[in-house]
């Protein structure tokens, strides 16, 4: 799929073109930014990507745009906070597609906040989707990478944790 958007951008591609043909990626917090642009160009490089996130407006939007330019895509809701939502996403995955190759863990919950009045519930919010629903999707993700004869997680994260960043202590801890 030619995003001409892009116009000759594309052709200065660090990656082959049809990469991912035939493999099916699944994206956390797809529905926007970072995760988007991912689902976009794993799209572009021949996979089906499975776009995912708390919000199913947001993630069949995404899913239609890249059907629109020409890719593969498909929609689906969960709450990475959930393990046995996720499980039930993954059984989606599987039941539909037959494989996992690709889990990319993007689904996070950040915003800027003093850590003196920052209540409980907002460090847990940050903490349940950062860390946990990484860790929930990497695990019940694994029988089906696994099945597809084996595959990749990737995570991503922050460098925050470097250095510290201003009202940003739960998403440091969450992805250090």
């Amino acid at each position: 799929m030619r995003d001409e958007r892009l116009g000759d951008a594309d052709r200065f591609s660090v990656f082959r073109a049809g990469l991912f043909d035939g493999q099916v990626a699944l994206v956390t917090g797809g529905g926007s930014g970072i995760g988007r642009g991912i689902a976009n160009t794993l799209a572009s490089l021949g996979a089906h990507v499975v776009v995912a996130s708390r919000t199913i407006e947001r993630v069949e939007k995404a899913a239609a745009e890249i059907r629109a330019a020409g890719g593969k895509a498909s929609a689906a809701a969960v709450d990475v906070r959930e393990p046995e939502r996720v499980k039930a996403l993954m059984a989606g995955v599987g039941d539909e597609h037959g494989r996992l190759d690709l889990l990319v863990n993007n689904a996070a919950g950040n915003f800027y906040a003093p850590s003196e009045s920052m209540s409980p519930n907002a460090w847990r919010s940050v903490i349940d989707i950062d860390l946990n629903g990484t860790f929930f999707c990497s695990q019940a993700a694994l029988p089906l990478l696994r099945a597809s004869g084996g595959g990749s997680i990737v995570n991503v994260s922050m460098t925050l944790h470097y250095r510290g960043w201003p009202l940003m202590a739960h998403a440091t801890a969450a992805k250090a």
